[in-house]
């Protein structure tokens, strides 16, 4: 008896299994019947008649058959609704659109190309100072860094040493003096008692020698006194330029020889410059260039200067080619040791048409174009805005540099060149302004 109960509990199950499987069914077949689609074009001069089965029975059209579904799911459909015409697609044009750009206005204007160099300041002459005589430092006059004239006495030996050398010098030649005269009056009694025959030849000889050897003495220590002399001379130092102290290599007090250097003398008058050139700019840089040299210790100031000298030989560890730029400084503002930026004017152009470089359009071997919007083409739209048509044109480029470029043919004043794109600019492309530049120097 349970079992009979259990089957039919199951047959129960499995039947409202498949209906609810079949309403689901027709559900979603009624909701794929009813959703909109894609209009179908219809003919208004034939009307719409439904295929007749091959039975003879009239086929039920779509839309009968979504009312029985309905009807069947129990789904209410709104008669005004079933009854209103489905809406005829509308045709639509598509046009192409325009490419969004910014737009670069050709100006003529004079153009400088400067290359901008990093450098240190030098005196125009270093000189090491030194004493040619040994001696100790009694005397420095002129502190670090201070302004001296030329002929002005910098360090002095003491002249103890000097004064006692040309002391003796001086007495030994008065004493060879003395002993000269002395010879000179023994010969010439000599040379009397020879003549009266007195004497032997050789006696006399003997004499007229040492006379001789007394003239020779006295010649010696006069050159010996003026030595003396000319050594007392130096035990002092002067400024051979005007120029400024430099670093003291010895103190007061420390005894000195000629291979000893004491202090050194800077001319500033004029001063050098040395920058270094990176190997790709060599070329660039010639003699007689003019440049405008900055140091921080003075803001706002400018020197001029020239290029003077360039090293034949590019340094191995940095590959740089080092350059000395000539600055007059009379006023003495530039130190040597001084941290300097310099600007190299490497070319001016008077009233040139010059153009940034990306606007330029690489085609071929030395055929470069350019995307003109020439002005002819530029209309205004409703709202304010600018189009245009690209004109792709072949330029002729002549100066260039990394961010710029001479044109020497091809653009007009007042062209407009295509700066950048929002796509792939072609001949004759539409193009919608939405921005403008010009040079800015």
């Amino acid at each position: 008896m349970k079992s009979n109960k259990l089957h039919i509990l199951i047959i129960a199950l499995f039947a409202i299994f498949w209906l609810i499987f079949i309403a689901w069914g027709f559900f979603k077949s009624s909701r794929k019947l009813t959703s909109p689609g894609k209009p179908i074009p219809i003919n208004a001069t034939q009307p719409v008649t439904a295929p007749k089965p091959a039975g003879g029975t009239q086929a039920l059209t779509t839309a009968a058959v979504t009312d029985k579904i309905k009807t069947f799911l129990g789904i209410k459909t709104d008669k005004k609704e079933a009854e209103k015409p489905a809406e005829e697609p509308r045709p639509t044009s598509i046009e192409p659109s325009a490419i969004l750009v910014r737009a670069f206005v050709v100006a003529a204007k004079d153009f400088q190309d400067t290359l901008p160099v990093m450098g240190t300041v030098k005196a125009k002459k270093e000189i090491p100072l030194k004493f040619e005589v040994n001696g100790v430092i009694q005397k420095i006059y002129f502190r670090e860094g201070e302004r001296i004239r030329q002929g002005d006495i910098v360090v002095d030996l003491d002249p103890r040493d000097m004064q006692y050398r040309l002391r003796y010098a001086k007495s030994k030649f008065e004493s060879t003096k003395a002993a000269a005269a002395a010879a000179q009056k023994r010969l010439e009694v000599h040379q009397k008692l020879y003549e009266a025959g007195a004497i032997i030849k050789s006696k006399f000889e003997e004499v007229q020698l040492e006379a001789e050897s007394a003239r020779y003495q006295i010649e010696t220590a006069r050159a010996e006194m003026e030595l003396a002399e000319n050594e007392a001379r130096k035990i002092s130092l002067a400024s051979p330029v005007d120029g400024v102290m430099g670093p003291r290599d010895a103190e007061e007090g420390e005894f000195v020889t000629p291979q000893d250097k004491v202090v050194s003398i800077y001319e500033i008058n004029e001063v050098n410059v040395e920058v270094g050139i990176v190997e790709r700019d060599i070329d660039k840089v010639k003699l007689g260039q003019k440049t405008k040299v900055y140091v921080d210790a003075h803001p706002g100031v400018t020197f001029a200067g020239t290029v003077d000298k360039i090293n034949p030989v590019v340094e191995g560890k940095s590959r740089t080619l080092t350059a000395k730029i000539k600055v007059e400084n009379a006023g003495g503002m530039l130190l040597p040791g001084m941290f300097s930026r310099a600007d190299i004017e490497i070319i001016e152009l008077p009233n040139a048409i010059i153009v940034p470089t990306t606007c330029l359009i690489a085609a071929g071997k030395d055929i470069v174009l350019a995307p003109v919007i020439p002005p002819a083409t530029v209309r205004k739209t409703e709202d304010e805005a600018e189009t245009g048509t690209v004109s792709l044109r072949q330029v002729a480029v002549g100066y260039r540099t990394g961010d710029y470029a001479q044109i020497t043919d091809g653009l007009s004043v007042n062209d407009m060149v295509v700066l950048e794109a929002q796509g792939e600019l072609k001949d004759n492309a539409k193009v919608k302004i939405i921005g403008k530049e010009e040079l800015s120097f």
